[in-house]
């Protein structure tokens, strides 16, 4: 026994409407399955075989959802391991007179899709404190997934490798087509290099890897909401979300870091090179930047909506990936309903409200399957109170604010400091935003970085930014309880026109 049907379980039993018995919830099934099909591994990890790696990273996905993060880390470091030693990660030599025999040509393709789901899950998960990528894209000497059809029917096919190159074998085999998968492979590619982005630079080269990705896309997999309905019929409608919001998380993260009060300021050394000497030319960019990333994140929040009018079904089904993208979409709308500005597009100020409404009552239901979506939502509403505090107090906001807030947000589902440190007592991580302020006196250089009377990027300020302020703990907070209740009667009124579309789609699957 390997572990796999229990690890299989484990991920597998969060997309039930009812637990087995004798388990109350979803997620005690889960963890108890999981629980079983460690205790399975640990009994013989020295025998490396393709149904141990496929354990391993079931297990790394639990792990990660329910917020075990140090755990999930050292899980895939080990199916990496695995997968490396078996030499995965290149092709199998076929026969050299002959095309591969149906079972072949499947044995193969699980192979490569086994490893390429390492290097998917490696690609996903880095970029916060302590997570750097394992597997380079350098390393991935196979042909990406082939399209389902071909899979499904073991019918033999050559596709492009990663950097759209293919390596014929002996015998020419037909071109394959490539889908969601070996496009969401692409797009986790980039994703591992934006995650890890922290220099002003960069955005030059990172940014039209993004724009090329899209442009990319044959016009069926092209985002649309015609589109998103047409393979939600198709039964691939969580797999089309899936992969664009791999793309909208490397957008959002590379045009979030030039917000205010989020990222740099109006310092020359954190500018792009190129803008240096044109300020006029800078800031116009910091507005287009601003317009796109406002766009992004409520064209996330409205495909958020009709994924729920497909149902539960489809909503349980969904993955934590799809939950984080929609918590940093939240948290961009948010900082749109704090601090509009007259240039941004009315469309999105008149629903932004509204979206990040829409947008934690989601996180808060999702925590039924994924427990990470509940630190998503506490995070989401920190963020109210700093900019509560920004906004109530008229006080400068330091470095070491800004730096504490942007860690909150950029560590995908950290629920300790680092996935690779020792999980902390709950209370202590969400005060962690409020233990690292800086003294209640600022130094004289810490004053030099604060903010400027005006916004850097050219919008008015409608809040002052003299004085020192901190972040109080949310309970203390009242101007967030009076201003996002989210069990208040206007929520419910929100949702209601929600809940009658639908009805009918729910009462029948009761019986899921």
């Amino acid at each position: 026994m390997d572990g796999l049907g229990d690890a299989g379980a484990g991920s597998s039993v969060h997309f039930v409407s009812q637990p087995p018995a004798p388990f109350r919830t979803q997620i005690e099934a889960s963890n108890a399955f999981a629980a079983h099909a460690r205790q399975i591994l640990q009994s013989d990890l020295e025998t490396p075989s393709i149904s141990r790696v496929q354990a391993l990273l079931m297990l790394t996905g639990h792990d990660w959802g329910a917020g075990n993060g140090r755990r999930a880390w050292i899980y895939l470091g080990m199916a990496i391991r695995l997968i490396e030693v078996m030499d995965i990660t290149q092709e199998l030599k076929g026969p050299k007179n002959r095309k591969p025999t149906r079972e072949e040509f499947v044995e193969a393709e699980v192979r490569r899709r086994t490893a390429w789901t390492c290097f998917l899950m490696d690609s996903l998960l880095s970029g916060g404190r302590g997570r750097k990528r394992s597997l380079a894209a350098s390393d991935m000497a196979i042909q990406l997934p082939c399209e389902r059809e071909d899979f499904v029917f073991g019918e033999p096919v050559c596709t492009q490798r990663l950097d759209g190159s293919i390596h014929m074998p002996p015998l020419s085999l037909s071109i394959g087509e490539l889908g969601i998968i070996a496009y969401s492979l692409r797009a986790a590619n980039i994703w591992g290099k934006v995650a890890r982005w922290a220099c002003s630079e960069e955005l030059k080269t990172q940014l039209p890897l993004v724009e090329n990705w899209k442009s990319s896309l044959p016009p069926r997999l092209q985002y649309e909401l015609f589109s998103l309905h047409s393979h939600n019929a198709m039964d691939q409608g969580q797999a089309y979300c899936y992969m664009h919001c791999i793309y909208f998380m490397s957008y959002m993260f590379l045009h979030r870091a030039y917000l205010p009060v989020l990222g740099p300021q109006n310092i020359p050394e954190e500018a792009l090179h190129e803008y240096s000497e044109h300020s006029e030319r800078w800031k116009m960019w910091q507005k287009s930047s601003r317009r796109d990333l406002f766009n992004e994140a409520s064209m996330v929040l409205d495909m958020l909506e009709e994924m729920r009018n497909f149902g539960v079904y489809f909503l349980r089904g969904l993955v934590p990936w799809i939950g984080f993208t929609i918590y940093t979409a939240v948290g961009v709308m948010l900082y749109s309903y704090n601090f509009p500005s007259g240039e941004d597009d009315p469309r999105v100020t008149e629903k932004a409200r509204e979206r990040v409404i829409r947008g934690c009552t989601f996180l808060k239901e999702m925590k039924n399957q994924w427990p990470m979506s509940d630190t998503w939502f506490e995070t989401i509403k920190r963020m109210q109170a700093y900019y509560r505090t920004v906004l109530g107090q008229g006080g400068p906001v330091s470095p070491d604010e800004r730096q504490a807030l942007r860690r909150a947000m950029v560590d995908y589902g950290a629920l300790q400091p680092s996935p690779v440190q020792k999980p902390v007592d709950a209370n202590v991580v969400r005060s962690s935003i409020a233990q690292e302020q800086p003294p209640t006196t600022a130094p004289a250089q810490q004053q030099l970085v604060s903010p400027p009377e005006s916004t850097p990027n050219g919008y008015a300020s409608n809040f002052g930014w003299n004085g020192q302020h901190a972040i109080p703990p949310i309970e203390d907070d009242d101007s967030l309880k009076l201003n996002f209740d989210f069990t208040s009667a206007d929520m419910e009124e929100m949702m209601r026109g929600t809940r009658r579309r639908s009805f009918g789609r729910l009462s029948r699957e009761k019986s899921v």
